[in-house]
């Protein structure tokens, strides 16, 4: 149960009902309604913002600071002096200037024709090119939103504000928010949470006290009036066992108490959802939980977007790859939306510097891979209607590992002078990317290897668009699943609850009625006692 402050918090700190027009979802696609009845399909791609996750934790600041300095000065806003006022700073307004100014909403796009039976996958349409919106991500630390002890000005409120400002800035410019749980508790030795600021689930107490239900319950009764607020119910799952992931316990608060929580608040309003396993990289958790829900409560989780987060560089292995990430989208695009809210590479890069990265991350793992990852993950979403948010915007301060040294430890968004990065010290060319599929009235799907299937140890060029079928290893195992033709609603949720990522069978792939078929060319996907025996 929450307690009295955290109702006083919901119901005091209101802010307006934000632009008009609101967001729903039909099938697998998002549709907006401008209020005349006309709904209009759309994809969004957006900027992932990063440090509103940790901008007031405790430590933050310089002892010689007031409490909150950084936050104002290095991040996107803050108390604007020692117990003074929340203000933002430049940098929402540098980000929005990007996402209104560098940006085409209604662009003229060219999709690549697929071949029979590749056409016959769901989410494949040449002819039904969606709006572009402008989307910001921004990420949060559940205990700081609630709790005094966890905030460095001692006061959660400043937090809250700050938040709230963000929230409001952007929706006012018909910029969607997707607010992100994306930390349980900040990351201090001072503090009962500790270790639990990146648990494998959210946490259902936080350091003792109310954790990510009452989090929630907070932030969908501020936010439901405002249609541009989305939920992203927790960054990146890494739970194996499926009932913690979706029932949740003492420990952990399942998917399907936070999302009820939300819809008790804000009935019609756009929830994100990551998969269970390997960091919200598994499409059979999700299936199961679309499924299960209709079992359980007779009727299926609505106005819900499936996510995934794809990286490849550092440290990163092939079920990271661009074909793993087609099967798992593809297989979700059956019943849902799907969006990245993250992705990125790690120092992977054609450019020379890539090879000498010393941070944390490592060198680039797997160049093959991983130098054009991103160009190609967002050449594939364009030609998949896929929504997509890129990591990471790092407020103002000056922490830039891919900017002037070849040391790309994150994969940054932003060089020091508050544009987009080239790519030259490693890292995706956010620049180029931009240019090519944003900021263009006629961007166009490319198609480097003409529909052909590289192997895993072939060069993916810009461009590369793999085709819809089964490569081994590079799909996370090479076991046939269900095949286009069969509708995912027909099945049950223990067919999927149960599911390793490695070794996971899945819905979608072509051809329709064969679903031993669904190697790639001369591979043979596996054969086993399940879905596909018989056929």
């Amino acid at each position: 149960m929450m307690d009295s402050s955290l109702v006083l918090l919901a119901s005091i700190y209101t802010i307006s009902a934000g632009p008009t027009g609101s967001y729903k979802t039909v099938g697998n696609k998002v549709m907006f309604d401008d209020g005349s009845g006309s709904l209009q399909h759309v994809a969004f791609n957006g900027i992932g913002l990063t440090c509103t996750e940790y901008m007031m934790k405790p430590g933050m600041d310089d002892k010689n600071a007031y409490p909150g300095y950084w936050a104002f000065t290095s991040c996107f806003g803050g108390p604007s002096s020692s117990g003074g006022p929340i203000q933002l700073n430049k940098e929402p307004q540098n980000v929005a200037d990007y996402l209104l100014n560098n940006y085409v909403q209604k662009p003229s796009t060219t999709k690549v024709v697929y071949e029979t039976p590749f056409d016959q996958i769901a989410g494949y349409n040449v002819t039904d090119i969606p709006m572009h919106r402008p989307i910001v991500r921004m990420p949060m630390t559940g205990s700081c939103y609630l709790y005094d002890e966890d905030v460095d000005t001692g006061n959660h409120l400043d937090y809250v504000n700050t938040i709230d400002a963000l929230v409001q800035f952007f929706t006012d410019k018909d910029i969607a928010v997707v607010l992100d749980l994306h930390w349980n508790c900040p990351d201090s030795t001072k503090l009962g949470c500790t270790p639990d600021q990146e648990a494998k689930m959210a946490l259902a107490s936080f350091g003792g006290k109310p954790g990510a239900n009452a989090f929630w319950d907070a932030i969908s009764a501020k936010y439901a009036n405002n249609s541009y607020v989305f939920y992203e119910l927790f960054n990146e799952p890494y739970q194996n066992q499926y009932d913690d992931w979706y029932t949740g316990g003492s420990q952990y608060a399942g998917m399907k108490t936070m999302y009820q929580t939300v819809r008790k608040n804000d009935p019609q309003g756009m929830v994100i959802m990551g998969g269970a396993q390997q960091y919200a990289l598994d499409s059979q958790s999700l299936i199961a939980f679309y499924l299960q829900y209709n079992e359980e409560e007779g009727s299926y989780p609505t106005n819900i977007i499936f996510n995934e987060h794809p990286y490849q560089g550092g440290g990163q292995a092939l079920e990271h790859s661009l074909q793993s990430i087609m099967r798992l989208s593809i297989s979700l695009q059956t019943i849902a939306p799907v969006i990245f809210t993250e992705f990125g590479q790690y120092c992977c890069t054609n450019d020379s510097n890539a090879q000498r990265c010393t941070g944390g991350a490592g060198p680039c793992s797997d160049h093959q891979t991983g130098d054009n990852f991103v160009f190609n993950i967002v050449n594939y979403a364009l030609q998949m209607d896929i929504s997509w948010i890129g990591w990471g915007w790092r407020g103002t301060n000056d922490d830039y590992p891919c900017s002037n040294i070849p040391d790309c430890d994150q994969p940054d968004m932003r060089s020091p002078n508050g544009t987009l990065v080239t790519g030259k010290y490693g890292g995706a060319a956010w620049q180029t990317i931009w240019d090519t599929y944003v900021n263009n009235q006629s961007p166009k799907v490319g198609d480097a290897t003409n529909g052909q299937n590289l192997d895993n140890k072939a060069y993916e060029p810009k461009g590369y668009l793999p085709r819809p079928c089964i490569l081994g290893t590079f799909n996370l195992g090479d076991i046939c699943g269900w095949d286009d033709k069969i509708e995912t609603t027909s099945l049950k949720s223990t067919d999927f609850s149960a599911q390793s990522i490695y070794q996971s069978y899945l819905p979608g792939l072509p051809p329709d009625g064969s679903c031993t078929k669904q190697g790639c060319g001369s591979h043979q996907c596996g054969t086993y006692m399940g879905p596909c025996t018989g056929r």
